[in-house]
C-alpha cells in the first residue's frame, strides 16, 4: 500500500472491496442501470489469476479505479515472445480529475508490473480525447504504436452511445523516461496532418479539438477525419509521442517515425 499526501492506492482483491469501483465506473461513464459493466466476480477472478485491480482512496472514499490483466506478444509461430500488463480501464471520479489520482494509480501499477517481471504496460485510448492523450503521452511517456479501428464496435451504452470506438494502442516502456517534446505551433488546420517545419526528424503535427463533443454532423465528420489520419500514420510506421495544447487552444498530436527517433 502506498500513501501519496492524503491519497492511498492499494490492490483490490476480495469481492467486498469491488462494489464501489464498479459503481464509480458506471457513474463516470454515465451508464444506465441496464448497461453492462464489469462484475465483482470477474475482477475477483482476475486478481486471483495474475490480473491487477487498483483503487485510490481519499478520506476513505474511492476516487479512482483501474484494472487489467497479463497480455501476450506472440512470435510468428504462435509462441510467447514476451508478456506485458494490459490495462483495460483507468477511471477517476469526475470532481477529482486533474488532481494526481491517475498518475498515482499508474505509478503504483508500474511498480507492480516491474515486480512481476513485466517491462511494458499497454492499453487502448480514444484519439479524440486530447486531455487523456496528453496524460498518457507527455506525462507518463507512453507512445501510440498502433491503431485499432472500431475496436469494440459501435458504442451501445454510456456517454458515447452511437459512436465508433477507434482506438490508439499505447505502449509504455517502463524503463524509458518521459521526454519533453517541443511546444506545438498555433494556427494548424484541425484534422489535417502537417510536417513540422521546425523539426529535423520528419515529425508530423495533427491538430485536434482540446475538448471534443460529437453533437452535430460537422463534429462527427471532423472526428472521422482525425481518426482516419491517425490510423493512416500509425499504420505507416509513425508513433504518437505527444499531444500538447498550442497557444490558440487546440491540442496537437506530434508523430515521429519509429525508425528515426533516437534519445537525445
Amino acid at each position: 500500500m502506498a500513501a501519496i499526501t492524503e491519497m492511498v492506492v492499494s490492490e483490490l482483491i476480495g469481492p467486498d472491496s469491488l462494489s464501489d469501483p464498479i459503481a464509480l465506473y458506471r457513474d463516470v461513464f454515465a451508464l444506465r442501470p441496464e448497461d453492462p459493466a464489469p462484475s465483482p466476480r470477474l475482477l475477483t477472478a482476475l486478481a486471483h489469476n495474475g490480473g491487477i485491480t487498483l483503487g485510490a482512496h481519499r478520506a476513505g472514499k474511492l476516487v479512482g479505479f483501474s484494472y487489467g490483466f497479463p497480455g501476450l506478444n506472440l512470435d510468428g509461430v504462435g509462441h510467447i515472445a514476451s508478456v506485458y500488463h494490459y490495462m483495460e480501464l483507468l477511471v477517476v471520479r469526475a470532481d477529482q480529475q486533474s488532481s494526481g489520482i491517475g498518475r498515482a494509480l499508474m505509478q503504483f501499477l508500474r511498480g507492480l508490473s516491474l515486480a512481476r517481471g513485466m517491462r511494458t504496460i499497454q492499453w487502448a485510448f480514444d484519439p479524440l480525447r486530447a486531455a487523456n492523450a496528453y496524460f498518457y503521452l507527455d506525462v507518463l511517456g507512453a507512445r501510440g504504436c498502433g491503431f485499432a479501428p472500431n475496436l469494440y464496435g459501435v458504442e451501445d451504452s454510456g456517454r458515447d452511445r452511437g459512436h465508433p470506438t477507434d482506438r490508439i494502442i499505447a505502449h509504455w516502456e517502463l524503463a524509458r523516461p518521459a521526454r519533453g517534446w517541443p511546444q506545438p505551433p498555433p494556427g494548424l488546420t484541425l484534422g489535417c496532418p502537417e510536417l513540422d517545419p521546425l523539426a529535423d526528424d520528419g515529425a508530423i503535427l495533427l491538430a485536434v479539438p482540446a475538448e471534443y463533443e460529437d453533437h452535430c454532423p460537422a463534429a462527427a465528420a471532423l472526428g472521422q477525419r482525425i481518426s482516419g489520419a491517425l490510423g493512416d500514420l500509425l499504420t505507416a510506421g509513425f508513433q504518437t509521442v505527444s499531444c500538447r495544447k498550442a497557444s490558440d487552444g487546440t491540442s496537437v498530436y506530434r508523430l515521429v517515425a519509429a525508425a528515426r527517433d533516437h534519445p537525445r
